[in-house]
């Protein structure tokens, strides 16, 4: 095991034109080394190591492996894919023989890697801004990538909000030499869906499981540690797991509420802290200390980012860091690999109504095309699941993030819709999914949601909120042998008719209190809905923001439309506010990082 810490800094520039720029910029804190023909500027837990004539470069929190293996399989003309594939943990490494930059993301991209290329160099960095900084950076914002953050609301890899500029994508390695890039995927979740049989064998084998996986990730005693905890499964376990590990210690855990009802698991977190005897600490976030974080998240993330989520993950690693915390775990990923996903479930519903036969699909069609369209809510949601439902996965699965598409033509004004076609974001995910090597359905869209909800979104927000308090984060449900193991069991162990993380309730029957069993999943979204609807001074910042004189000028979208979208939140017709609020994301981040000051 080798451990630095991950939310520092590396910025890598190859190429003679682009060492001598960035030799010739302030230091200031951090480490520079290199050549005339690569430097490189290290900065918090990043580090350099020569192996061999080999130099590596990278960030590095792994449970299994240790960075100093990978220069030496590269100097002795092995390919050091072979040692990154067995690596456990979160890491970004580089490594340069005089001739090649080999540049790897780790499984889950969990840290990003950005690069852009011009000719004769290469710059990368797990910092978008310190390529924005660079003179090869014409800060241009890529409107394909624009269009996609509206219906995912964030990028997903490789685009990223300005051209010219990339992101690595989960699992993959970029080889550089002669001015040329070249890159490959060297790791992609798999599913064998080859382990069946006995129910009680295999919930035995997968409580065993998971238990080595969150014991190998607990930090070392010396560490400053604690655990997330939503109330959750997937927190609650980890928490628990950790503490029956060492019960002669109590874990600290982390958890934040709301002030409006129903909008957080407390109670759940609550139950769980106590099963655990964990040393408890839960914190509040309110709509006033959501107005005054809300343009400073432009700060904490590289690309614009719409998950409303971001606000309690900051406020609960805020929390945690006062306490003196330098270390997290976190439960993200048990929903993609047990099978937890509620619209898993839902889906299952819709495929039912997708085998029905044609006329009756088409009867079905009729009604809920009638009886849509206005302002009574559930009229519209009885539309929205007839439309959705006719159609084929991943087309259907998209429908959940399909903003930007489904009101294309009121939304985005003639010279950016040139630029962005409908479907584009829609190919997107049909290509992800098409990757997904499994005969279960089920499995490819799980493979869907670890590459997108997980790798594009999820992690993204935790490590930007992260990196802005100074603390690390671990994810033991995203361990590449949990997620390798688990994605041999069949998919009836995970989805059985509609009940969700069928064998893995089974497992943990002795570790989860019953309660959490049983409870209904909640997630943990930011009651922003309410205040948009009910609140002048949130809604003012919503409509100040995107009506202003430059969010006009870009002319990207149709104001009007916008105003529409608002009224009709608050009018209850529908829930607008997860666009409003990526909308309003999108403008504070281009103010603070693209537009002239």
């Amino acid at each position: 095991m080798s451990t630095t810490r991950v939310c520092g800094s590396l910025l890598i520039a190859a190429g003679p034109a682009a060492a001598a720029w960035l030799a010739a910029q302030p230091q200031g804190a951090g480490e520079r080394v290199g050549d005339a023909r690569l430097r490189a500027h290290l900065d918090g837990g990043a580090q350099a190591r020569r192996e061999g004539g080999v130099l590596a470069l990278g960030l590095h929190d792994l449970i299994a492996g240790e960075p100093a293996h990978a220069p030496i399989a590269a100097a002795q003309g092995r390919n050091p894919v072979e040692v990154w594939t067995d690596w456990r943990g979160r890491f970004a490494e580089a490594l340069w023989d005089g001739d090649t930059l080999t540049v790897a993301s780790d499984h889950f991209d969990s840290i990003p890697l950005y690069y852009l290329e011009a000719p004769g160099l290469l710059l990368v960095a797990t910092h978008l801004r310190a390529l924005l900084a660079s003179p090869w950076c014409a800060r241009e914002v890529d409107p394909l990538a624009v269009y996609h953050y509206l219906n995912f609301s964030c990028i997903p890899a490789p685009a990223t909000i300005c051209r010219g500029v990339r992101r690595l994508p989960p699992g993959s390695v970029l080889r550089w030499r002669d001015g040329r890039i070249d890159i490959e995927r060297y790791w992609r979740p798999t599913y064998t869906e080859d382990v069946d049989g006995d129910e009680d064998l295999r919930a035995r084998e997968l409580a065993a499981q998971i238990r080595a996986s969150v014991e190998a990730y607990r930090p070392a005693a010396a560490d400053r540690w604690g655990c997330f905890l939503s109330g959750g499964t997937d927190s609650s376990s980890v928490l628990i797991l950790l503490s029956r590990q060492r019960p002669d210690v109590r874990v600290p855990s982390y958890s934040i509420g709301f002030e409006e009802q129903g909008y957080d698991e407390l109670a759940y977190a609550r139950i769980a802290a106590e099963a655990a005897g964990s040393d408890a600490r839960y914190g509040t976030v309110g709509m006033r200390q959501t107005l005054e974080m809300a343009p400073r998240l432009a700060d904490f993330y590289d690309q614009p980012f719409g998950n409303a989520s971001a606000v309690p993950t900051y406020a609960c690693l805020a929390l945690a860091r006062g306490d003196g915390i330098r270390t997290m775990l976190a439960g993200d990923g048990g929903d993609e690999i047990f099978g937890g996903n509620e619209r898993y479930a839902k889906d299952r519903v819709m495929q039912a109504y997708y085998r029905l036969p044609r006329p009756l699909k088409a009867l079905g069609g009729a009604i809920g095309r009638a009886v849509s369209g206005g302002r009574m809510r559930l009229l519209n949601r009885i539309g929205n699941f007839v439309e959705r439902a006719s159609l084929p996965n991943p087309d259907r699965f998209y429908t959940d993030d399909s903003f930007a598409s489904d009101h294309y033509d009121a939304l985005l004004t003639p010279d950016f819709a040139a630029q962005a076609a409908r479907d584009a974001s829609l190919q997107a995910l049909r290509d992800i999914y098409a990757e997904g090597q499994a005969r279960a359905e089920l499995h490819r869209l799980m493979y869907l949601d670890l590459m997108m909800a997980i790798a594009q979104n999820d992690l993204v927000k935790v490590h930007g909120a992260a990196r802005a308090q100074g603390v690390d984060v671990r994810f033991p449900y995203l361990d590449p042998a949990l997620v390798e193991y688990t994605g041999g069991l069949v998919a009836d162990y995970k989805v059985r008719g509609l009940h969700k993380r069928y064998l893995f309730k089974r497992a943990l029957a002795d570790v989860l209190p019953q309660a959490i069993r049983a409870k209904k999943k909640h997630g943990f979204g930011l009651p922003i809905a309410v205040w948009m609807k009910e609140a002048a001074e949130f809604r003012a910042l919503v409509t100040d923001t995107l009506s202003s004189r430059r969010a006009r000028e870009r002319g990207w979208f149709r104001n009007d439309f916008i105003e529409r979208l608002l009224r009709e939140h608050v009018a209850g017709a529908w829930d607008y506010s997860a666009p409003l609020w990526a909308l309003l994301q999108l403008e504070l981040w281009l103010e603070r990082h693209i537009d002239p000051n």
